[in-house]
């Protein structure tokens, strides 16, 4: 099985299923956290709180009222910090977390190939980074994604790996029959119907027989998914174009763009 690597330039159909890698990286966290302060503007500052402050508070004083750094010296230095005092445990946590993915991975890649129809995956690094923060973000440009390096329910991490590697086949997907919404504008937009996709699959009784816990998803995007999740789940198949069809006409109607 090969491994995307930055440089590797096999073509693209020699590999079909991608192979996982756990990184930890100091940098990486700290570039999360200016891009969770770069999106406060577009979130009102939601990500932020859940990610940082509620994690961290004392990490207030560095920031001002409108949520902006005020001392980013002491921010990169905090991180740093973080990591050179954990960095042993940090490996021992993403090697657990390997080992648990590799358990579910086979069962999951069958999940997603029967839902899109044997639909080739995108090219990519497909990293998982450790994170200190409090959210999970992912990368849609290099398939890379965050996950917590200690969680109250280690088992819960599959979880949020295969919701990561969903989102990256499910957009692949969507950008592809939905062209008209490749576009920066529609960004949020997508995102509601992405995160509405997730959960609705995820929670489905067939993921649940392998992942035993249920995705975690957004609370606007909680009626929806109860909504739509009532009819499918009494379906022993997907249609995928019907029900992401369907996802689109609800995120429309409710506005949430």
């Amino acid at each position: 099985m090969l491994i995307w690597e930055d440089k590797l330039s096999l073509p693209f159909y020699f590999m079909k299923i991608p192979k996982v890698r756990f990184i930890s990286s100091a940098k990486r966290d700290f570039d999360t956290l200016l891009a969770f302060v770069k999106d406060a503007k577009y979130d009102q500052g939601r990500n932020l709180e859940w990610a940082i402050f509620k994690k961290y508070p004392k990490l207030k004083i560095f920031f001002d009222h409108q949520q902006q750094i005020k001392d980013k010296k002491a921010l990169k230095s905090f991180v740093a910090g973080a990591y050179q005092k954990n960095q042993k445990q940090m490996r021992v946590d993403l090697n657990e977390h390997a080992k648990r993915w590799k358990n579910v991975a086979p069962q999951f890649f069958v999940l997603v190939s029967k839902l899109f129809t044997d639909r080739v995956w995108p090219r990519g690094k497909y990293v998982a980074y450790g994170t200190i923060w409090g959210m999970y973000p992912r990368f849609l440009e290099n398939k890379t994604f965050q996950i917590p390096y200690q969680h109250r329910f280690p088992n819960y991490i599959p979880v949020v790996i295969a919701h990561e590697m969903l989102h990256f086949m499910f957009y692949d997907y969507f950008y592809q029959r939905y062209p008209k919404y490749n576009k920066p504008e529609k960004n949020f937009f997508v995102w509601h119907i992405s995160e509405i996709f997730n959960t609705l699959i995820q929670n489905s009784p067939e993921w649940l027989r392998y992942f035993k816990r249920k995705s975690m998803g957004y609370p606007e995007h909680e009626k929806i998914v109860k909504k739509l999740g009532r009819g499918w789940y009494r379906k022993n198949t997907w249609d995928l174009d019907g029900v992401v069809s369907q996802i689109v006409k609800e995120v429309q109607a409710s506005k949430l763009d």
